[in-house]
C-alpha cells in the first residue's frame, strides 16, 4: 500500500494554508531550488534540524505537527528505551 504525503509530513497543508507556493518557501528558506522543497514534502528527503526549525518558523507551527509521523515514531522509541531503562535501574537498585 502505498503511503499518502500526509502520512509522511503535513508540510503541504501547513503551506497552502497560508497561501504559499513552493516558491515562496523556498526563497523563505533561502534555498535556490523548488526541487529541495518538493523532495521533503514529498518525504523523499529529511531536512536538517536547522532547515526543519526554518519550516517551523515559516509555517509557525512546532516541528512535530510539521513531521507527525517521524514524531510518532520516535516518540515511540524514545518511552520503549525508557521501559527498558527503568527495568534495568530497578535491577541495579536491587542489587544495592
Amino acid at each position: 500500500m502505498q503511503k499518502q504525503i500526509s502520512d509522511i509530513n503535513d508540510l503541504v497543508l501547513y503551506r497552502e494554508r497560508l497561501g504559499y507556493t513552493q516558491k515562496h518557501v523556498t526563497l523563505l528558506l533561502g534555498t535556490r531550488s523548488t526541487t529541495f522543497v518538493s523532495e521533503i514534502e514529498l518525504g523523499h528527503r529529511l531536512p536538517t534540524l536547522k532547515t526543519a526549525i526554518k519550516l517551523s518558523a515559516i509555517y509557525r507551527a512546532p516541528i512535530e505537527h510539521l513531521f507527525t509521523a517521524v514524531y510518532r515514531a520516535i516518540r515511540e522509541e524514545v518511552r520503549a528505551r525508557e521501559e527498558r531503562l527503568k527495568g534495568t535501574a530497578r535491577t541495579v537498585e536491587d542489587e544495592k
